[in-house]
């Protein structure tokens, strides 16, 4: 029986599993851990239920009593009436708003009765007690962890490409392109945070909550337009990224091999080979282990570049053969230094977890400049190492045994993320083949997750290399939701909470908005 003087958290272990994001799960590409670690509270080890006394509890009034009703059944639910802590019409109203999430994971759902809606948590309060977060009483203000793991996000396999980008733009042209990607993504962060704080002070949205995913808060600010918007993005960008899993995984495989038998295999080759592994891994839908494959992700990515340098510097440097700006190469190198900024959708969880949330934008801020100037170091010298013909994966340039277990570790760490990163994508065709059915067969689901692969690789089979695909998607889709959705939200939802919209301000949202779909056409015309 719950102490009548205690906090309950619970945490929603399922609702993610039954309702994911609609954003992609986009992390393994430019940073594996951010999206690990995302899934990681899905697992059922890593939500424990914890009892926490309210400090305030004695100043604030009566405290309501809570019971935890394991899966809404009706037996807990009689126990929780008996112990007082709601009526029958409160725990039938909590069983029939759970029901759905409890017969899709396997692991048990915890929820509270009577409790409110945080993010992807339950969380039953006293009548009063202090809104303020422990950490942040103890000074704690989680900037540290959210920079740390904003680097993670920024920096994955798509980083890899950086070389090639500089080979091809040129080094003044694509360290400009760099620094104000860093910049407008930095103005777009800010809008998309304001739009939050607009809403909620506005009482647009009930709370907090209903705009803590990016997907949550373009359906506040557009409506039910921004929520399709975000789906038909979700299922392109996640599409692209499984064909540039696909050349970069084959591409390395190759060079792994000895001389004379690589000699023998191309790309589509091994695509075609290696096809009926990815179809078997988009049939996953446990994600246990996520935290070892964050740990993965984030030894092989630094591993990998920090060889790359060391690679390159031990090359003779070919500075006068790589131009200084080649404006004809935009919509191939400008991919991929949108896939390093461009990751607000991945961002919003990061703030989540901050203890204190107004320390996110200038956490943000200092792993975006950091991570500015380590990608202009990596891409230039690997640029100056390797030369005009750097390939766009430039580890298949690696090697050696130190340079076969650095491709190794990244391929394992690719075809593990696959899974994670595909899975809001895969989920919404499902969902849209269900349509108002009550549930879709499993022989139909397995065959639209093997389709989406077999057209991936298709298309893989025919894309000449990794930089373009990086290209075509960062630079459309990314920046469709980085640059130019940002300022329509905030435009949206300070007319919908009736907040002026003051000179400057509209300029400003006009020209970051301009410059996203400006950098669209590019990608594709030039």
């Amino acid at each position: 029986q719950p102490s009548p003087n205690t906090t309950y958290h619970a945490h929603e272990q399922d609702t993610a599993a039954a309702h994911p994001s609609v954003v992609p799960d986009m992390s393994a590409l430019m940073g594996s851990s951010a999206m690990a670690s995302s899934a990681a509270r899905l697992s059922p080890a890593s939500t424990p239920v914890t009892n926490r006394p309210s400090s305030s509890a004695a100043a604030s009034g009566p405290i309501r009593r809570v019971a935890v009703v394991r899966k809404g059944t009706m037996a807990n639910a009689q126990r929780a009436r008996a112990a007082g802590a709601v009526g029958t019409s409160a725990l039938r109203r909590v069983h029939h708003r759970w029901s759905d999430t409890s017969r899709t994971e396997a692991g048990p759902l915890m929820t509270v009765a009577g409790g409110e809606r945080r993010g992807q948590s339950i969380v039953t309060t006293a009548a009063a007690a202090s809104s303020v977060p422990a950490q942040v009483r103890g000074g704690d203000t989680g900037e540290s962890a959210a920079i740390i793991n904003t680097i993670k996000a920024i920096f994955g396999a798509g980083g890899f490409a950086l070389p090639w980008a500089f080979a091809q733009g040129g080094t003044l042209l694509v360290s400009t392109c760099l620094a104000f990607s860093c910049v407008f993504a930095l103005e777009a962060l800010k809008m998309l945070v304001k739009a939050q704080d607009v809403l909620v002070e506005g009482k647009v949205v009930a709370g907090q909550s209903e705009v803590q995913t990016y997907a949550g808060l373009t359906r506040a600010a557009v409506g039910p337009a921004g929520d399709v918007l975000c789906k038909v993005l979700n299922v392109v960008t996640c599409f692209g990224i499984t064909v540039s899993y696909l050349i970069f995984v084959s591409d390395t495989a190759i060079s792994m091999l000895p001389k004379a038998s690589a000699a023998a295999f191309t790309t589509a080759k091994m695509i075609t080979i290696t096809a009926p592994l990815w179809v078997a891994l988009s049939w996953l839908r446990s994600f246990k282990g996520v935290n070892l494959i964050s740990l993965l992700g984030t030894m092989s990515v630094a591993l990998g570049m920090t060889w790359v340098m060391v690679v390159a510097l031990s090359n003779p440097l070919q500075i006068a053969a790589i131009p200084t700006a080649n404006p004809a190469a935009f919509s191939g190198f400008f991919g991929t230094v949108a896939f390093l900024f461009f990751i607000h959708f991945t961002l919003f969880p990061i703030q989540e977890a901050m203890p204190d949330p107004k320390k996110f934008v200038p956490a943000v801020s200092k792993a975006f400049y950091f991570s500015m100037v380590v990608s202009c170091a990596f891409g230039i010298i690997g640029a100056f190492g390797f030369g005009p013909e750097v390939k766009s994966v430039v580890i298949t340039m690696l090697e050696g045994a130190a340079g076969t277990a650095v491709k190794a570790l990244l391929c394992v760490n690719l075809l593990f993320t696959f899974p994670l990163m595909a899975r809001s994508c895969l989920v919404i065709l499902e969902e849209a083949a269900r349509g108002s059915a009550a549930a879709l067969s499993t022989p139909l689901s397995l065959g639209i997750r093997s389709s989406f692969v077999i057209a991936a690789a298709l298309l893989a089979c025919n894309v000449p290399n990794f930089g373009t695909v990086l290209g075509l998607v960062g630079g459309v889709c990314c920046c469709a939701m980085t640059l130019a959705m940002p300022p329509v939200i905030l435009y949206k939802s300070m007319k919908k909470a009736n907040v002026p919209v003051e000179g400057f301000q509209m300029a400003k949202i006009g020209l970051v908005c301009a410059t996203g779909l400006v950098c669209m056409v590019l990608s594709v015309v030039l």
